[in-house]
């Protein structure tokens, strides 16, 4: 049901760098987890639609399992998902919400409010929700990105250049940290130092295999005439 999604997917307002919703379950495991038969054939009815990119389908089938197995956060937070790739943010803040409720401890449901949030424009809620995730879960990578993110668009660039640090210290090979730490410095005006890092996220992009990445920085690189 819920495919890995792709890093890049959703502007927030930072040139081209972005920040994504995770995938926050799988079908296979919703359905092999069902208390039931009934919220079974649900739950392979709802993936089925997803597969097939009905995704009011999906909802409405998903909304259907919810009412059968009201405390399963994984449904909820799979509603929200699906909003969230229809660009419904409100509904999927909602979505959201509910699977915290069930689940205060999950620090995947805190990065996507995060997300959403972001895409809200409530980018001082955004930076709390990446707050939390990172709180929950000290190794959530993509929580401490979307935290370099939102203080950097807050104009607090020592606290950003720490998230970026400690992203960077859990995985110095995501390309997309440094296209992010780019971004701050192209804010800043210090084009030699958004030059460099750019030339390094260029490079792991290729290794990556990932030319859109690649064609991203080469054309941040013209921009800023590197």
């Amino acid at each position: 049901m819920y495919k890995r999604i792709s890093f890049i997917a959703s502007v927030l307002l930072l040139g081209c760098c972005t920040v994504t919703i995770p995938s926050v379950a799988q079908a296979q495991v919703l359905v092999s987890q069902a208390k039931n038969s009934q919220l079974k054939e649900t739950l392979e009815e709802g993936r089925r639609l997803v597969d097939a990119g009905d995704y009011n389908g999906a909802i409405a089938v998903y909304q259907r399992a919810a009412s059968l197995d009201p405390k399963n956060a994984k449904i909820h937070s799979g509603i929200g998902y699906l909003y969230a790739q229809q660009g419904n943010y409100q509904s999927a803040l909602a979505s959201y919400r509910r699977a915290i409720a069930i689940d205060p401890n999950n620090s995947d449901f805190y990065y996507a409010v995060g997300y959403i949030k972001g895409n809200l424009g409530d980018t001082a809620g955004a930076k709390e929700a990446y707050r939390k995730a990172i709180q929950l879960n000290r190794n959530h990578v993509n929580a401490y990105i979307g935290l370099g993110v939102t203080q950097a668009r807050l104009g607090d660039y020592e606290a950003a250049m720490w998230a970026y640090d400690q992203a960077i210290s859990l995985n110095k090979n995501n390309a997309q940290t440094y296209e992010f730490m780019a971004s701050m410095y192209k804010q800043r005006r210090q084009i030699k130092q958004a030059n460099t890092v750019l030339q390094k996220a260029r490079l792991l992009y290729q290794k990556q295999n990932d030319m859109d990445g690649v064609a991203r920085v080469d054309a941040m690189l013209r921009e800023l005439g590197g």
